[in-house]
């Protein structure tokens, strides 16, 4: 039985929730972790949270082991890691408001893209699409200043994050979510790892608790987010699910203000408010339509 549009939705809001505080951990482990190293090691921890949800359900091994999945996942991790990558060295390049912010552009981005799988919405949702970036500019304290390096790299990350969404959308209908999630993980750590060996001067942390901020972030952000992302792709329109997605960013002004004491301000609130307007505008097609 397919589930109800209310149940998809609050799984996704369930998502932005987890990623915006997720940004604690990571933020804490980039202390004493260089970036892909630190991706390595919270994606495997995060194919690790997999294993026994996989065994509870007792899948066949040929609905979950075959060269079909194993594909489909490679290129699923190959483009997280990208997104992941590209998203972790602009943090070290530029303003962390210009990231939040032009990350945000994959709201733009999966429809676009989409219209090339024959995906196209309304006026209405592509209103809600504008109301959720402009609430994202304010809410990020984004101010017009450009480094281009850096922003470079935030845009071409968030180009990679639309793609990841909308090939998830694609593959989850054809093949286990478990699966492709698990394996996804495997290859994204794989290939973390493999340029943090080859561009970074260590992949272990400075001191112990980096470990404990990257399992934080691998059971919770990836092993619980990153796989309720692909269980509710297969039942969500991805444009509309980018919208909700795009939350993340009012959770992790949240989280900034409980755990950094980052004052969130008028801006930020008037920002947060139009994000939300945006969540609602972007899902009204799919409320009308039941």
């Amino acid at each position: 039985m397919k589930p109800s549009p209310f149940l998809i939705n609050s799984m996704l809001v369930f998502v932005a929730f987890i990623w915006g505080f997720g940004f604690v951990p990571q933020r804490l482990g980039l202390e004493t972790f260089e970036p892909m190293a630190f991706n390595a090691w919270r994606f495997s921890f995060g194919a690790i949270t997999l294993i026994p949800v996989i065994y509870f359900y007792r899948f066949k091994l040929s609905e979950i082991f075959n060269q079909k999945i194993l594909v489909a996942s490679l290129i699923l991790g190959c483009i997280l890691s990208a997104g992941a990558g590209l998203q972790q060295i602009s943090l070290g390049l530029t303003k962390l408001a210009n990231v939040a912010f032009i990350t945000g552009f994959y709201v733009i981005f999966v429809p676009v893209i989409g219209v090339f799988f024959k995906h196209h919405y309304s006026l209405i949702t592509w209103t809600g699409a504008g109301l959720a970036m402009i609430g994202l500019a304010l809410l990020s304290g984004f101010q017009g200043e450009i480094l281009y390096k850096g922003d470079s790299f935030a845009l071409l990350g968030a180009f990679f994050w639309a793609i990841h969404l909308l090939t998830i959308t694609y593959f989850v209908k054809r093949y286990n979510q478990y699966a492709l999630a698990f394996y996804q993980f495997i290859f994204c750590a794989i290939i973390s790892l493999v340029i943090s060996l080859v561009f970074e001067s260590d992949y272990l942390p400075k001191d112990s608790s980096g470990y404990v901020w990257a399992l934080l972030n691998g059971v919770i952000v990836v092993g619980v987010g990153y796989t309720l992302q692909i269980v509710a792709l297969k039942h969500s329109d991805p444009f509309v699910a980018s919208v909700i997605f795009s939350l993340e960013s009012v959770f992790g002004a949240i989280a900034g203000y409980w755990f950094f004491s980052e004052v969130l301000g008028f801006y930020g609130l008037v920002g947060a408010g139009l994000m939300l307007v945006g969540c609602l505008f972007a899902q009204w097609p799919e409320k009308q339509s039941q």
